[in-house]
């Protein structure tokens, strides 16, 4: 008699109509990794393989002749789907997910039938997916993550393809004045972008050439002039990166709006191009030889150097009629303003913005002539001239006569109050050297006005960098004074003195460059933030170095932290390689600063200071430096609060 194991084989064989011998099924059958069995229609286990018995704990033995929910997996009876599987007309089988312990099963079960479709026994297979539906639930999650960063990025974030814009996030629809998808998806990039960008080309032929190259490289970060759907053009910095979904080619492009950015690198620009204004027409007041020579020369460098588009001046006039007699104009035909026959009388065409500046004594500024009122009577005549902005800046000549400086600009809200600011300071240097033009026996005046106003602006310089580095605010003017002590203590000449004071006081004009969140940092900087704070010798000397100062004052900036023996930076310079004046803001700069608060510490005392110095003198400072620095302590007990004012002891 065979055993019954042997025997259970055989018939299983015989009545699944299976022409392989018993022990090649039952090889097979054994080599399964998902655990399978056989039941009848009592389901009672007729054959399981190995891994359902190590599935269930139990000998094959052990299971068999059992109802299978008393073996595994176990239960109060049979499994939904398998209830039928004996009564079932089609093999088709049944599917169930089970739930056993922390696992999870899908159970398939088949119909064996014999020769004369007679069902026989159920086959149950039972596929371990706890790991799959782990994943699916982790890919869940990751999606639902990946959405929010989707919806809630500040940043456009959209999907495109060969047939345009298919998805995109919240923020693309307010960045591009969209009220809902529909009216985005679908487009084109060319639809959301003018005909041409800045440079001239053509829109639609320079996307498609980044977009082949984001293709072939795999990203590609580049700016673009973008335009709303109100027709607004705005200027972005776009990331376009390939990536295949569903198989297909797509691009993400991430679109930053820089406006923000671009109005403050405009503004500074300015900024610098008035500053460089401001000194070239402080030439131009001792060199003109008659006043109207100088308000042709001020009005030619507001045009070339100040890039405003006209600027012109005029006389107020006296007599019943109060007419402003224009005497010197650039970017502007003299016809083209006698014919306007402007005036500053209180009647319709005196209530413009230079007739209002006249007789109000007050900077009159229309950020928009095409919708400001006070150029309603003259904004045909601006607009036909391309005029966007208009300032007029009273120019008080003397107690009895005034004039009028009137500045036009190219865009709408250009003259910010800044450069307004630096616009006054330019007219009151106008008024002042015509009023001294006017009394030559006052000379003398011109040139102190002149000293006056070079200091005031390079004061405006070091003021900028004050302004975002407050810890550090008063710094520069603490370093000059202590650098004017130490040169004098060693004799130089009152000239090159007073060069190496207003280096000082702009010495760290270059911090305008570097990101506020390192300036005001209370916290050790990185070696990267560190790296980005060495570049303010080099950016100050960028600043500088286009103002004709009369000594090398964009160079003593640029060498300001270089020592002796070439550990400095930026160049790396060596013994008489750096300019005298730069050893002597070395030393002052480095006293000051060790003496001062910071964020990240309190002040050292002047002595850890004084001692610093001495130990490196001759390696890193100057030893003729160090040794007058010492002097002027100690000999001269020199004290911040008490040389507050030695700035006005240096004869200028």
């Amino acid at each position: 008699m065979k055993p019954a194991r042997m025997k259970s084989e055989e018939n299983t064989a015989n009545t699944v109509g299976m022409v392989i011998k018993p022990e090649i099924w039952r090889h097979i059958f054994d080599a399964m990794e998902d655990p399978a069995f056989l039941h009848d229609k009592q389901f009672r286990v007729m054959l399981a393989n190995r891994a359902y018995c190590h599935e269930a704990g139990v000998t094959e033995a052990e299971a068999l002749g059992k109802p299978y929910w008393e073996v595994f997996p176990l239960g109060a009876g049979p499994l939904p789907g398998c209830k039928d599987a004996m009564d079932r007309e089609s093999d088709g089988g049944s599917r169930e997910e089970v739930e056993v312990g922390s696992k999870r099963f899908l159970s398939k079960s088949y119909t064996a039938r014999d020769e004369q479709g007679k069902s026989l026994y159920a086959l149950h297979i039972l596929s371990d997916i706890t790991e799959r539906e782990r994943a699916e639930e982790l890919l869940k999650n990751m999606a639902a993550k990946f959405h929010t960063l989707y919806e809630s990025s500040p940043d456009a974030i959209m999907l495109l393809n060969e047939k345009g814009f298919f998805d995109c996030n919240e923020a693309t629809l307010k960045m591009f004045g969209c009220h809902t998808r529909d009216e985005f998806v679908g487009k084109q990039p060319a639809q959301f972008s003018p005909p041409t960008q800045p440079g001239g080309e053509d829109s639609m032929s320079l996307a498609n050439e980044r977009i082949a190259t984001a293709f072939k490289n795999g990203s590609i970060l580049f700016e673009w002039t973008h335009r709303r759907t109100d027709g607004a053009d705005f200027p972005a910095e776009v990331l376009l990166t390939a990536l295949k979904l569903a198989g297909k080619p797509t691009l993400q492009a991430t679109v930053r709006d820089i406006t923000e950015r671009k109005q403050a690198e405009e503004r500074n620009l300015r900024l610098g191009r008035m500053y460089r204004t401001i000194s070239r027409g402080n030439k131009a007041l001792v060199q003109a030889s008659d006043e109207l020579e100088l308000a042709h020369a001020m009005c030619r460098l507001l045009v070339e150097e100040g890039h405003f588009l006209a600027v012109w001046v005029g006389y107020a006039e006296q007599g019943t009629d109060k007419h402003i007699r224009p005497v010197a104009a650039a970017g502007i035909e003299m016809k083209l303003l006698e014919s306007l026959s402007p005036t500053w009388a209180d009647k319709k065409y005196g209530q413009g913005p230079a007739g209002t500046a006249i007789r109000t004594g007050q900077v009159a500024v229309c950020h928009d002539i095409s919708s400001d009122v006070l150029c309603r009577h003259e904004r045909e005549m601006a607009l036909q001239q391309g005029y966007s902005t208009v300032a007029a800046i009273p120019v008080q000549l003397d107690q009895h006569s005034s004039a009028i400086l009137v500045v036009y600009g190219a865009q709408a809200n250009e003259l910010s109050e800044d450069i307004v600011s630096l616009l006054t300071e330019l007219a009151g240097d106008l008024a002042f050297g015509i009023g001294n033009l006017r009394s030559r026996t006052e000379r003398i005046s011109i040139l102190e006005k002149l000293e006056d106003s070079l200091d005031h602006a390079v004061t405006a310089i070091a003021a900028t960098v004050e302004m975002r580095d407050p810890y550090t605010a008063g710094h520069q003017r603490r370093v000059a004074i202590l650098a004017t002590a130490i040169a004098t203590e060693m004799g130089l000449p009152d000239d090159q003195v007073k060069g190496l004071h207003i280096a000082c006081v702009v010495h760290d004009i270059g911090k305008i460059h570097v990101p506020a969140e390192i300036l005001s940092s209370p916290a050790k900087l990185t070696d990267a933030e560190f790296a980005i704070l060495k570049t303010h010798p080099e950016a100050g000397w960028e600043i500088l170095k286009g103002i004709d100062f009369p000594w090398p004052v964009a160079e003593m900036v640029y060498q300001h932290h270089e020592r002796l023996d070439g550990s400095g930076y930026p160049r790396g310079l060596k013994g008489d390689e750096i300019l005298l004046e730069a050893r002597i803001i070395a030393v002052a700069d480095v006293v000051e600063a060790m003496t001062s608060h910071r964020p990240y510490r309190p002040g050292l005392g002047i002595f850890t200071a004084l001692q610093e110095i001495s130990q490196n003198k001759g390696k890193l400072f100057d030893v003729a430096v160090v040794e007058a620095c010492l002097r002027v302590f100690i000999e001269q007990n020199f004290d911040w609060s008490a040389t507050a004012n030695m700035k006005q002891e240096i004869k200028y």
